[in-house]
């Protein structure tokens, strides 16, 4: 982990007292556990002992132990607070594992990283359910950053409005919001006549908020006076060998636009209203043109 800033790493629920969970965040194993009293810590993968995983270990008192030689190091600091063949009178050695700071938000696990500044806003604070959440984790086959160009420049590759098409008509152009870049695309009702031309109004939006740094997208399905159908909020982060850890609570807006008769059913019966896709068409990526995703990298270059 280079960058110090907040991530999202595990939904709050992934997460039982007194269990562990391993996750790759920026790239980096990472061993989360919560303690009996329900405090949630995050530590690197690997004992400094022997340089073994963590995760698989115990949650015990004094931290997390280690399912090897039995260490236990503690999880706000990485201190070793037991060895067990050490007799009690004796010093225990100033071994300790890297820990990072966590905090919860809105149903989110955050780690942060690096050595910056901790003041700033976690990620999860720009989701707030207000109606029944759909939720998931995956690792999806496709390099971190090219995750967050394919958002804005193809997110039908990477996520689904069932009863919806995403059309790839650009309504206007990409504008920064902060340390976000944020694009509207024209959608429309499935089944509802032929496919959208330049000079047709659409009557549905998908906008797309995909940072600048960090993996918190914010994608919304709009209605044409843009109020929200649906909003979820997908957190993604770079795993190993190329691939993007990827987790994301969602929701249906409860006095949103009852849409079609399809659609109403749909909410009826009480399924999802979005999928995100862990398992991705290359050759659909592969097709789309790089536009929006241009102004993300000139963005990036203009801040480095």
């Amino acid at each position: 982990m280079t960058s110090g800033q907040w991530w999202i790493v595990a939904l709050s629920e992934q997460l039982a007292p007194g269990k562990t969970l391993a996750v790759v965040c920026d790239g980096v194993q990472v061993a989360l556990f919560r303690s009996a009293a329900g405090e949630a810590f995050a530590l690197e993968d690997r004992c400094p002992h022997r340089r073994v995983l963590l995760s698989p270990g115990q949650v015990r008192p004094g931290g997390l132990q280690c399912p090897y030689h039995g260490w236990t190091f503690d999880g706000a600091s990485g201190r070793c607070t037991d060895i067990p063949n050490l007799r009690r009178d004796e010093k225990i050695p100033p071994a300790a594992a890297r820990a990072y700071p966590v905090a919860e938000l809105n149903g989110f696990i955050h780690v942060h990283t690096g050595a910056g500044d901790m003041r700033g806003t976690l990620p999860g604070a720009a989701y707030r359910a207000a109606g029944r959440e759909f939720t998931g984790s995956a690792v999806a086959a496709i390099a971190f950053p090219d995750y967050l160009d394919v958002m804005l420049d193809g997110p039908e590759c990477l996520l689904d409005f069932p009863g919806v098409t995403i059309t790839d008509f650009f309504i206007g152009d990409p504008r920064r919001d902060g340390g976000h870049l944020v694009l509207d695309r024209g959608a429309v009702w499935k089944g509802r006549g032929p496919g959208p031309a330049f000079v047709r109004d659409h009557p549905l939006l998908v906008r797309t908020r995909v940072p600048l740094a960090g993996g918190d997208v914010v994608v919304e399905l709009l209605d044409a006076s843009e109020q929200p159908l649906v909003t979820l909020l997908v957190a993604a982060s770079a795993n190993r060998r190329g691939t993007t850890s990827l987790v994301w609570r969602g929701f249906a807006h409860a006095r949103s636009h009852p849409g079609p008769p399809g659609w109403r059913l749909r909410r009826l019966a009480g399924a999802a209203p979005f999928t995100v896709r862990a398992d991705i068409d290359g050759r659909a990526i592969a097709a789309l043109e790089a536009a929006p995703s241009r102004e993300r990298r000139d963005q990036l270059e203009d801040v480095a």
